[in-house]
């Protein structure tokens, strides 16, 4: 079902990690998201073999053959991917030379759908998305599995290849094979699409596809759109991947050995069944780049961080859960978990002023009011499906 365009902080949150966009169609009357989409089983799809070589070649997974001849002039596709990589150069005064910088120029591809259905002048619908714009969506959505342990390990600042190198290590990682087919852009038009990307040519405005012009893009309330979106993605993501860290476990010489055995495997079994509980595109970013390798830093306290109520949730559950234990030894429990869980909150805390402030910006340059109260942590677990913060709910 389409979903309608966000009309406050909440509704912008839930559509650019829902990826709404997905289930909208353009002109043609294909899902923005393909596979992806819903609506992908409503439309009628070529699948075949693949026919080029290496690790595609004839896979058990088909290719998209509908999607690639539906495709916009190439051409033009290039020129805009241009277009987004001259104006990050621009604004970063940098090359796009970092897995970083790979990331936020295709990023910008991607939430450029976003930003045309959300603007409050002149948003589009659904069948009114142009090809441009649906095929920009698709190559650009491909580019964002690169590197991902590189970009959640804070490993930022490493140095791109050059395109036969790109190619070489997709084939090598084999980026190319999706869940539930292969990719369907030929070698020529990958290794292309990354030479635009890596800001190899320059565009003038006025260069642009007609289509550009006809859509009467504000492209500096689109690149704070994008830039926002962007990094309130990688924030989220983050947040999903650091959770285990913040779970809890008693290490106290004052607990008898016994008592501190049975009360950490409780904790340890709730923690665990909270986060494998977990759902969202968010997480399965999160997850994806944990089995590609990626290691997030480790964090730490803020130096008189104080108890917060987190802690306190923890213990009352406890009381429930392990309440002979918790009768005779609950002061010692508590201090060793207050100043643990304290932690999470502050955290958590951080994490939200920023989820806010992007929201702010978002909001605005959306054209919409963005005088909303701050959301809440409950945010935070409709994004990840349930954070710590939900240790007491009876629901789980």
């Amino acid at each position: 079902m389409v979903q309608p365009p966000a009309q406050d902080a909440f509704e912008a949150l839930d559509w650019i990690v829902s990826r709404h966009v997905h289930e909208y169609l353009d002109v043609a009357g294909r899902p923005v998201g393909e596979g992806r989409a819903a609506a992908f089983q409503q439309v009628p799809t070529e699948m075949q073999s693949c026919p080029y070589a290496g690790s595609r070649y004839h896979h058990a997974k088909p290719m998209n053959l509908t999607a690639l001849q539906r495709m916009p002039d190439w051409p033009q596709v290039l020129t805009i991917l241009s277009w987004l990589s001259q104006r990050h150069r621009t604004a970063h005064k940098t090359e796009v030379a970092t897995y970083d910088d790979l990331a936020q120029v295709t990023g910008a591809g991607v939430f450029l759908a976003d930003f045309l259905v959300l603007r409050r002048h002149h948003s589009l619908r659904s069948h009114e998305i142009p090809l441009l714009i649906s095929g920009l969506y698709k190559v650009c959505l491909g580019f964002q599995l690169a590197y991902l342990p590189e970009r959640y390990s804070g490993e930022t600042t490493g140095i791109l290849p050059d395109p036969a190198g790109f190619y070489a290590y997709l084939e090598e990682n084999e980026l190319l094979i999706g869940e539930a087919e292969v990719c369907a852009g030929s070698p020529a038009m990958i290794t292309q699409a990354y030479d635009a990307i890596t800001g190899r040519h320059s565009v003038a405005e006025q260069a642009l596809p007609a289509a550009c012009a006809d859509l009467e893009i504000d492209w500096e309330q689109f690149d704070v759109f994008a830039d926002h979106a962007g990094e309130m993605w990688r924030e989220l993501v983050l947040f999903a991947m650091q959770a285990p860290q913040f779970l809890p476990e008693l290490a106290d010489e004052l607990l008898p050995p016994d008592v501190q055995q049975r009360l950490n495997t409780c904790l340890e079994r709730r923690g665990t069944e909270l986060l494998a509980g977990q759902s969202g595109l968010v997480v399965e970013i999160a997850r994806a780049a944990q089995a590609y390798g990626a290691d997030p830093p480790l964090l730490t306290p803020e130096p008189g961080a104080d108890p917060g109520s987190l802690g306190a949730d923890v213990l009352a559950w406890l009381h429930r859960v392990a309440a002979p234990e918790m009768r005779t030894h609950a002061p010692v429990v508590a201090q060793a978990l207050q100043a643990q869980l304290a932690a999470y909150d502050s955290y958590e805390a951080s994490v939200m002023a920023g989820v806010n402030e992007h929201l702010h910006w978002i909001l605005r340059a959306l054209g919409l009011d963005a005088s909303s109260a701050p959301l809440t942590p409950s945010a935070l677990s409709h994004v990840c499906g349930r954070t710590l913060r939900d240790w007491s709910d009876p629901s789980w």
